[in-house]
């Protein structure tokens, strides 16, 4: 997989805030009504299953089930991402890096279950090492500076699929679009370990090395956003119990 630099949040113009909340409210609710109407459609076919004639009608009813399940799925996916995107209000990202922040990876990961329905979103969660310290002991700015140049190395070794964010403080998330096996997942999180590592650092003129913790997870099917992001987490926590500057992944 080749890399591509994937185009940043402020490459086009974007429409009026105004403009953003009316577009966000006009979607909500066709989504939430079409949810609700194969909803209710799912649960009409479950009442009559009892009342159909005979076996051979019950069996060919339940073979209809699979495709109104997934379309109920995809339906709140719907509900979701236009939720999401409604309470991001006139959110403009993180104002540090140009990333995603929590709510538009909430809205983008929403929008990427729509995409890929059959694929599990895997999270890769990032987190800087000894951020505290280089504050400290450098200065703030050169903190700053740090997160800014990881942020454009994690743009760099992404896809234009993947969704690139930063949550808080040194935290980091790409989410990576389409299908992609546990073991892929770790390859490109050690990919990005990698090159946080070999970037030319002595340039910020801070003299200290700077290193990353990666945790990976795949979303479970009906598992939230949160808990996912929780099990990147922990794996990432694992990583820093184990002497941080490494890749874990969590079930």
């Amino acid at each position: 997989m080749e890399p591509a630099v994937p185009p940043s949040p402020d490459d086009s113009p974007a429409a009026p805030p105004a403009a953003q909340r009316r577009a966000a409210d006009e979607s909500f609710d066709p989504a939430l009504d079409a949810a609700l109407g194969a909803a209710a459609a799912l649960a009409a076919r479950l009442a009559t299953l009892g009342s159909l004639p005979d076996r051979a009608a019950q069996h060919q009813a339940l073979l209809r089930l699979p495709a109104m399940l997934q379309a109920v799925g995809q339906a709140v996916a719907r509900v979701e991402a236009a939720g999401a995107a409604r309470s991001s209000g006139d959110d403009g990202g993180d104002a540090l890096t140009g990333l995603a922040d929590r709510a538009r990876l909430r809205a983008a990961s929403a929008g990427l279950a729509l995409q890929y329905p059959d694929a599990p979103l895997t999270l890769v969660a990032a987190d800087v090492d000894h951020l505290r310290h280089i504050n400290d002991t450098c200065s703030r700015a050169s903190g700053d500076a740090v997160l800014r140049a990881v942020a454009d190395v994690l743009r760099g070794q992404s896809r234009p699929q993947d969704v690139i964010a930063r949550l808080d403080g040194g935290l980091f998330v790409v989410a990576l679009g389409g299908p992609v096996s546990t073991t892929r997942a770790l390859l490109v999180a050690e990919r990005l370990r990698a090159a946080i590592e070999a970037h030319a650092w002595a340039k910020l003129g801070i003299g200290l090395p700077v290193t990353a913790s990666i945790g990976v997870a795949a979303r479970a099917p009906g598992e939230s956003l949160d808990d996912a992001l929780g099990r990147a987490g922990a794996a990432l926590q694992d990583c820093k119990r184990g002497g941080r500057n490494q890749v874990r992944s969590r079930a």
